[in-house]
């Protein structure tokens, strides 16, 4: 029978729906909070948002399948300047932005009403809404909003908020770098921008050359190495500047000067020179004093630093190749020159940069491999470096020891100065290459304060993490996190409650977020004018008198009461791209504002979505959006295929061809759990392996998806399940036990439901099951019945199989008449296990036999005989010590199994002591001796 998967998709979402069965409230069960970064309403969702949201809406099932009270709330994030700029470039009927939306499916007749930003929140946000429940996601959508001042209640929420951190001295006014776009002249965070999110200001050092009367300054992250520089570099197809900068002569790059005024140092351009009149002149190191030539390398780019580096061959790859291309060509000066070597340690040999290109088989400064060799030298040299006698009385000193003093000594003596820059490209929405500017009067979340660091750090201690290893990344990031430039002034958003000009920024204001979600949908029948900070301080720190606040009483415990009841968040999930801004916000505006019950239980990180694997991109033509995929494939198939390819932070590989099987094996399924199964009810030796295997995937099924392992559970619950269950049909020779398969069959669909729900609440409902399989028990497992000895049996069935048809090769019979296999005799399992038990602790042969010949009395030559075998060669103990009552029994059911296998007329299975067969004796436990005829 086909499936159509959208047609029971469509019936059972309106049944959802119909039964508010993903509407929570509290009660006495324990709860479970869920929830990830509401999407940017600047477009549709793509698939890069399915991973994350499946994940989500996967684990939330389960929860509720566990008995636990679940709420999954949704939102809109509106706020910054994306929306704001796309409105813009669609009134400018800007090329890129027109192909976007007709991307989208926006008709040309509609494109106009995009000229203004609010119509870009009302389509795309139901258009997400409508999406997320073709998905069939289980979101209380009552609790759902938009942020920005559209939304006055959630305005006033985030206002709440800001007063709370400034009370406590967290946001502050002052000069700080941040990431500028200088088109629109504002601070671009992470949601503003196209390309780089996660960028943040890194300090460079600006080390000052000399040569004649001019400065040469040299941008490096690493300043402990100007002790081993042989030469710079400049690119002689730049153009560069002669410029007066802090009262002195600089040569930079040309870009590097706006980067300057704006890091406020002062700066007048006098000229303008190429970087082919800059070879011929030296320039002398101002800590060594050593005069080293400049040459000419391609790799120096006008956008990196100043324009002008210095060159570290023993410990900068891309150095050594320039030097080795330069010397392969005949460059004299470049001839001269020999490596220094300035940094020693375990594992870093001599000349270390050197080392490892010619270990790599890095050939020149294009091979790609140059940047992996620039990584490992870079990391290796910092972690566990030292630098030697060469650098004085830095000496011995570890990298990390030594690198913030040489910088303060560098700055102080003028002989370097300080640049704040990117590591990698940072493109605003507008499309404009964004640098580094720092501002004035800007106000900032003191992220870099040491309390709350430590405070945030107990939070993260505290917390369950999803996989454990992302916590050493999250350890780091609030580690070196700064102070965050938390306002602008244009854009979408909610406005800074002191300084109105401000707009609070888009990362600011979706940090708590998730607070808000427990009060609605009862705060919405709270009069607006009502709504302020003594209600929030009455809520979420039990603070103030309720008898001022003038609100409905019944409303008023309602929303303390559905706050302190879900919170704290116990699953916030979202990409690993947003460790190193959002989630770290996250957890130090929770320790920040609220008590510590309230701080967060746990949060789970993703990897990202790649179509075959690439990583999306319009441009590139391998763009999908969500409801693309759904169309294409129907919500339970992208479901499947999407946890079945994905776990913890690896990336999740969208195929076509992988969603195609994944249709293939749901339909089988289907077919397979409503069709007739006839069978016996008496319970056989097979039908305990197939018990064994369902409890065993169930267990283990069970601890996969309590860890968000979504891929593992699916193997354990569903493709594991489904090999045993052919197994077992195929030993049964097509008499199963009816009972057994009824078990499975209703055990597969609920471990099944968190992934295909709208399947299995059709398999649910027609096997007469009462109510939704959505919030039906997940099953349970009984350990008494998990016996891995039995696994060894089966192992055992089918090496039989393989040993009879050696057998009957050998004696060239195709279609035997008579097959007999002799079960070894019950004493040989017992002296087996006991040798097997010795020869942990000995292969004394005396010992041995001392201690085993007692248990075969009757048989103490041929057990002596075995001993001796067994103890020449442990390999031929047998592997499986199984009851001979049991392994005959076993083999008497297998018969019809064997027949059918074997093509054999008759199969005779005989105990080994009840035959005077010579070849009986040969049989061993679980290796039944083969007689053929």
């Amino acid at each position: 029978m086909a499936v159509n998967f959208h047609k029971l998709a469509r019936k059972w979402q309106r049944r959802w729906k119909i039964a508010k069965i993903f509407e929570a409230a509290p009660d006495n069960r324990p709860k479970f909070l869920l929830t990830m970064p509401y999407p940017y309403v600047n477009g549709l969702l793509h698939i890069g948002h399915t991973y994350t949201a499946m994940r989500v809406d996967a684990f939330a099932r389960f929860k509720r399948m566990r008995g636990f009270n679940v709420l999954f709330p949704f939102g809109f994030h509106a706020t910054g300047s994306p929306i704001d700029t796309a409105a813009k470039r669609v009134a400018e009927n800007e090329p890129t932005q027109l192909n976007a939306m007709k991307l989208m499916g926006i008709k040309d007749e509609d494109l106009p009403k995009f000229k203004e930003p609010i119509h870009w929140i009302k389509t795309f946000s139901k258009e997400a809404e409508k999406d997320l429940n073709n998905y069939g996601m289980s979101i209380d959508w009552r609790r759902s909003f938009i942020t920005t001042d559209l939304n006055p209640r959630y305005s006033k929420f985030i206002k709440w908020q800001f007063n709370t951190l400034k009370k406590k001295g967290l946001v502050i006014k002052g000069s700080h770098p941040v990431v500028w776009c200088p088109t629109e002249n504002v601070p671009v965070g992470d949601h503003a921008r196209s390309e780089g999110e996660g960028e943040t200001p890194q300090e460079m050092v600006l080390i000052q050359f000399e040569s004649d009367e001019f400065i040469l300054p040299c941008a490096t992250f690493r300043p402990e190495t100007v002790f081993g520089v042989t030469n710079i570099w400049v690119n002689p197809e730049l153009e560069y500047a002669e410029a007066e900068v802090d009262g002195k002569h600089w040569i930079v790059a040309i870009p590097a000067l706006r980067k300057l005024i704006d890091q406020k140092h002062p700066v007048h351009e006098l000229r303008r020179l190429k970087g082919t009149e800059l070879l011929d002149w030296k320039a002398k190191n101002p800590v060594t004093g050593a005069i080293v030539p400049i040459l000419p390398a391609s790799f120096v780019k006008e956008d990196v630093g100043t324009g002008v580096v210095m060159s570290v061959p023993s410990h900068a790859p891309f150095d050594y190749l320039a030097l080795k291309e330069l010397q392969d060509n005949g460059n004299e000066r470049a001839k001269a020159i020999q490596p220094i070597c300035l940094i020693e340690g375990e594992g870093i040999p001599h000349n270390f940069a050197i080392e490892t290109c010619k270990a790599m088989g890095v050939k020149d400064t294009k091979d790609p491999k140059v940047e992996e060799a620039t990584n490992l030298v870079y990391k290796k040299e910092f972690h566990t470096g030292r630098l030697s006698k060469l650098t004085g009385k830095y000496a011995g000193k570890p990298i990390q020891e030594a690198k913030p003093l040489l910088i303060k000594e560098f700055v102080d003596s003028g002989k370097a100065t300080l640049l704040y820059e990117l590591t990698n490209p940072v493109i605003c929405r507008c499309l404009s290459k964004c640098h580094v500017k720092i501002v004035d009067n800007q106000w900032f979340v003191k992220y870099g304060d040491q309390d709350w660091k430590q405070q945030t750090a107990k939070a993260l201690q505290e917390m369950k993490l999803y996989p454990e290893k992302v916590r050493s990344q999250f350890e780091y990031v609030l580690d070196w996190l700064k102070d965050w430039a938390c306002t602008r002034e244009f854009g979408l958003g909610t406005s800074l409650p002191w300084d109105q000009k401000w707009k609070i920024e888009s990362l600011s204001d979706s940090t708590i977020y998730p607070a808000y979600y427990t009060l609605l949908p009862t705060l919405k029948k709270v009069p607006l004018g009502k709504i302020n900070d003594k209600l929030f301080n009455y809520i979420f720190l039990e603070e103030g008198n309720p008898d001022e606040l003038s609100i409905d009483k019944t409303n008023l415990a309602s929303l303390k009461q559905e706050f302190s009841y879900w919170y704290p968040v116990d699953f916030r999930n979202s990409g690993k791209d947003l460790v190193q801004n959002h989630l770290a916000f996250y957890l130090f505006n929770h320790t920040a504002v609220f008590p510590e019950k309230y701080w967060p239980a746990g949060i789970g990180v993703n990897g990202y979505v790649t179509i075959q694997s690439k990583k999306m991109s319009k441009s590139k033509g391998n763009f999908k959006t969500l409801r693309d995929v759904i169309a294409a494939w129907s919500p339970d198939i992208t479901r499947v295929s999407i946890l079945a390819t994905g776990e913890e932070m690896s990336d999740v590989d969208w195929d076509d061809e992988i969603a195609k099987t994944m249709a293939s094996k749901l339909e089988q399924w289907y077919e397979f759990a409503l069709k007739s199964h006839e069978g016996h009810d008496e319970k056989k030796e097979i039908d305990k392996w197939m018990e064994h295997q369902l409890h065993s995937c169930i267990r283990d099924a069970t601890k996969a998806m309590e860890l968000t392992l979504f891929r593992t559970a699916l193997q354990k619950g569903f493709f594991d399940l489904q090999r045993h269950l052919k197994w077992y049909a195929r030993r049964c020779a097509g008499k199963v036990n009816a009972n057994l398969i009824q078990q499975v069959i209703e055990a597969q669909t609920l471990m099944l439901q968190p992934y295909a729900p709208h399947l299995c609440e059709e398999i649910w409902s027609k096997l007469g099951k009462q109510g939704f399989i959505s919030v039906a028990q997940w099953p349970s497992f009984d350990n008494s019945k998990i016996n891995p000895a039995l696994d060894q049996t089966e192992e055992s069935m089918q090496n039989l199989i393989e040993d009879i048809g050696q057998v009957l090769k050998l004696a060239k019979v195709e279609k035997p008449t008579q097959i007999t296999l002799f079960v070894a005799a019950g004493w040989k399992a017992i002296v087996a296990q006991k040798v097997k038990e010795l020869f942990v602790n000995t292969r004394n042969i005396g010992e041995i036999m001392k201690a085993v010949l007692p248990l075969a009395k009757d048989k103490a030559q041929d057990a002596s005989q075995l001993v001796q075998k067994w103890a020449k060669d442990p390999s031929r103990l047998p592997p499986v010590l199984v009851h001979q009552d049991a392994e005959y029994q076993n083999l008497l059911d297998a018969i019809p199994f064997l027949k059918e296998e074997l093509g054999a007329r008759s199969i005779e299975v005989i105990k080994e002591q009840d035959s005077n067969e010579p070849k009986a004796k040969q049989s061993m436990p679980g290796k039944p001796a083969i007689l053929v005829k």
